[in-house]
């Protein structure tokens, strides 16, 4: 984006705050949006979600209430947020498959999925401000989520109460774990990053005397210079009495 183009873009400044009392339990969100003068607030109560539930839908609905393209800041006393997406976290666990770790998958994968589609579609400064520090705007926020989650007129957060999106299935033997892709066994299958054939390659370096373990050949894509390690080529180190080593290649 050029300069000209940033400055001429509509600067929002929106305060959001989300709680459930207790968590998880009832719930709501507050929002406040400034435009120059104008000001606007507005929020939301649900049955039963979570307080990381209602912290992302709040910057969701204050994105998502932006009827033209603004330069937005967005200030939000959650670190879950703040940090998911300035860090890139939140991308890194969308390509791949909605896996936080090898092992845990990402939790709200409906509401992460509606950020990452308004996101973009505004330029997006976000911004953490400590809760309960005497922030004005933060504390509206506050009691604008209080109210609505006290409100007889609360809503159902399906999302919650009935998951829209299931657990990511876990990956099939034979899959990487975070991609879901097959794992690479022999030479001459396309890399699974550009979908050159791989070739086999001997490792050049020396092994250290404290390896229980080394790979006697890999797979290396001449393309994108990615290595591949195959379990097929794994050999276990095993050490005498004496502490010489002894490779077992069985």
């Amino acid at each position: 984006m050029t300069r000209e183009t940033h400055d001429a873009l509509k600067h929002v400044v929106i305060y959001t705050d989300g709680a459930a009392e207790p968590n998880p339990g009832p719930g709501g969100y507050g929002v406040v949006l400034q435009y120059g003068k104008h000001r606007k607030e507005f929020s939301a109560g649900y049955e039963k979600t979570t307080n990381n539930r209602m912290e992302l839908l709040a910057v969701i609905a204050g994105l998502e209430a932006l009827t033209t393209r603004c330069r937005v800041t967005l200030y939000s006393d959650s670190k879950y947020v703040v940090d998911s997406v300035n860090d890139g976290s939140v991308f890194k666990w969308r390509d791949r498959g909605w896996w936080r770790t090898r092992k845990d998958p990402a939790k709200n994968i409906d509401l992460w999925l509606r950020l990452l589609d308004v996101y973009p579609k505004h330029e997006v400064s976000l911004a953490w401000v400590k809760g309960h520090a005497g922030v004005p705007d933060n504390e509206r926020c506050d009691q604008l989520a209080t109210a609505a989650l006290q409100s007889a007129n609360r809503e159902v957060d399906t999302g919650y109460m009935r998951p829209k999106d299931p657990t990511p299935k876990r990956p099939e033997e034979g899959q990487h774990p975070l991609t879901g892709k097959k794992k690479h066994k022999k030479e001459g299958e396309p890399c699974r990053k550009c979908n050159t054939p791989l070739v086999k390659r001997i490792p050049k370096r020396k092994r250290n005397p404290k390896q229980t373990y080394y790979f006697e050949w890999y797979l290396y894509c001449p393309n994108c210079r990615s290595m591949f390690m195959v379990e097929e080529a794994k050999r276990t180190i095993k050490c005498d009495s004496d502490r010489t080593l002894n490779l077992d290649a069985s």
